[in-house]
Formats: C-alpha cells, structure tokens, sequence
C-alpha cells in the first residue's frame, strides 16, 4: 500500500481555490493546485498524471509548501545565473568602438578581449564583444582562405602586382 502524503495545512481550500483564480504566473497556479489537489484527497499519482508533472517534482513542491507555505512554492528559482547577466560598462565599447575607427591596426576578436583586459582590467566572454560589436554596427571581415595543397610560386603568378 502507499504511503500517505503528508502535508501541512498553510492554508485552507478557499484560500488556495481563492489564490489560483488571482494568480497570474501560470506556473505558480499549477504549483498551488498540486497543493489543492493533496488536500482534496487525491493521490500523488492522480495528481501528476492530472497537472503532467513529475514524481519528483511533484513531492519537491510539497516539501517546500510544508516548510514556507504558499511563500516556498512562490520563491521558485528559474535557475541561469544568480544575478542574471553581468552589466558592462558602455564606456569600454564606446572605447573600442573609437580604437576601431582609428582603422590603426587589425583586430580580431581575442585581441579586442586581451586590449580591454589590458586598458580597463575586465575580461569580457568573446560572445559579448561579438554581440556588442554586431549591435554596434560592425561587421567582420576575413582573409580569403588558401587552399592547403596550393603551389604558393603558382599563386603568385595570378596575384596582383603594381603596374
């Protein structure tokens, strides 16, 4: 036979049915009805089989409903990165974004990467700078790829010489 489902009783049915028809988060609501459901009587199974959860899943959102009430199933974390993703300074573009129309030299993007890490002591993913320069309206440009079994004395017979 099954074990019983224990729950703590936070809050009473009218209160839950009360808080699922005034939630707007839709993921709240199913954690809330999970709750409603165990204290309707229904068995775990019914109840993941009814709202398409997991068993694990399932007996988490009771362990945290039983330790905080309705303020644990609330606090649900999304997972991804504790602060979101980290806010660079836009001076350090605007920087680089000058250095680039000085047209002074090529740039290729772990070089931008190690000159702001030189300048300003911040080392930013190569994902960023290559997001930051598209939106900046740069574009990138490389060279014309050789072929490996190419004679270079052959090659240069076709290159363009000064006339």
């Amino acid at each position: 036979m099954a074990k019983a489902i224990t729950i703590i009783r936070h809050n009473t049915q009218e209160e839950l049915e009360k808080e699922i028809k005034t939630t707007r988060d839709g993921r709240y609501r199913t954690r809330v009805q999970t709750i409603l459901l165990v204290m309707k009587g229904n068995s775990s199974k019914a109840v993941t089989a009814q709202l398409m959860i997991g068993l694990d899943t399932f007996f988490r959102w009771l362990k945290w409903y039983n330790e905080k009430g309705l303020a644990g199933i609330r606090e649900v974390s999304l997972g991804g990165r504790p602060d979101g993703n980290p806010k660079w300074d836009d001076s350090i573009f605007e920087a680089l974004f000058a250095k680039l129309d000085l047209m002074e030299e090529f740039f290729s993007v772990p070089k931008m990467q190690a000159w702001i890490e030189e300048t300003y002591g911040v080392i930013i993913p190569e994902p960023t700078i290559h997001y930051r320069l598209k939106t900046g309206g740069y574009t990138f440009k490389s060279s014309r790829p050789n072929p490996y079994k190419g004679d270079p004395n052959l090659q240069a017979l076709f290159k363009k010489t000064e006339s």
